[in-house]
């Protein structure tokens, strides 16, 4: 029996003539219409699943562990601890304010942090320490709040240069840096 014959992959032609033995009959093209029949329904779930897929990247420092601590040079050490059911705000060692985790609690977040860049406004850096137990959804609202001022915040004028130039600051600590997460 000729693989052929079984209609795996490969079609027998017929009506070609010389009806008699060896392989006069057949044709040895494939059969390329089950091949296509798969990329016709492939080809829109694939476009689709391009279509609906997205892609969102985040900048975000990620501390390394290191064996000595070197010391800082600035005194300024702002500190979120950010657990499931609360986020403790912590100023150089000193706990600020403890939110509690409900809805709408990011926007008390970053009124706070907004008063904690006006009495230090040539700071950048935030450190923010999840706990085992938090979401990553509020990890996400915190980087959000910790970073950017909104246009409803009464602005923030920084004095810049040799000459003083005033400057409207945009971010409030855009310097996130995430502890206890290891790359």
């Amino acid at each position: 029996m000729a693989f052929g014959s079984a209609g795996f992959g490969r079609s027998k032609a017929r009506g070609h003539g010389g009806g008699g033995g060896g392989h006069g009959g057949h044709d040895d093209d494939l059969m390329i219409t089950p091949l296509l029949d798969l990329f016709v329904a492939l080809i829109p779930f694939l476009i689709l699943s391009v279509v609906l897929s997205k892609i969102s990247v985040v900048d975000v420092a990620v501390s390394k562990p290191v064996a000595v601590v070197k010391k800082t040079t600035t005194n300024f050490d702002l500190r979120l601890v950010v657990g499931k059911t609360s986020a403790n705000i912590e100023l150089n060692g000193k706990k600020v304010k403890t939110i509690p985790v409900a809805a709408g609690w990011t926007d008390e977040l970053h009124a706070e942090l907004v008063q904690i860049k006006k009495s230090n406004i040539d700071e950048f850096q935030i450190r923010i320490e999840p706990a085992t137990d938090s979401v990553l959804e509020d990890i996400m609202g915190v980087m959000d709040a910790a970073r950017h001022l909104n246009e409803s915040d009464e602005p923030i004028i920084k004095k810049d240069g040799p000459e003083g130039k005033p400057v409207k600051l945009k971010y409030l600590f855009p310097n996130v840096v995430l502890r206890g997460v290891y790359s």
